[in-house]
């Protein structure tokens, strides 16, 4: 077989195996909704939950986002979050793509919960402590940006 063969069939798993991790997120992503009772947003492969959108404004990609969140794993592992009675800045062009589109949602004052499949978040090579592939679960809310 040619080296190319080869290859070609190598990539044509890979986006398979790919597509495949996509739809298992989808599912599991629905199944964490329903077992809340919740319903989402699907914003660009982004499910937003709404709990207050906030003001009308929305912040730029070069906004300074100001939030206080938690963020967790769909087993409620909570795997980061903001001081308790503090909150952080965030730069929102440097956010995982999953962050920006979520944020994007929210006013100032506005909160609710954004949920990433692992493709818009860390996908196969997050920061240390943090899972690989992971769906990552945000509740965030926005103080000012």
């Amino acid at each position: 077989m040619k080296f190319t063969s080869v290859v070609l069939i190598l990539c044509l798993f890979i986006i398979a195996s790919c597509s495949d991790n996509d739809e298992l997120e989808k599912v599991d992503i629905q199944n964490y909704l329903n077992n809340l009772g919740w319903m989402a947003t699907d914003t660009a492969g982004v499910y937003v939950v709404i709990d207050q959108p906030g003001s009308d404004s929305r912040p730029a990609e070069t906004s300074i986002v100001e939030m206080a969140y938690t963020a967790k794993y769909l087993d409620n592992t909570i795997f980061d979050q903001s001081p308790t009675d503090h909150t952080i800045k965030i730069k929102l062009s440097t956010a995982i793509s999953g962050l920006k589109i979520g944020l994007s949602q929210f006013g100032i004052d506005g909160k609710g919960t954004i949920i990433i499949p692992s493709a818009l978040g860390y996908g196969n090579n997050p920061p240390f402590g943090v899972r690989k592939d992971a769906v990552l679960i945000y509740n965030v809310h926005v103080v000012s940006f």
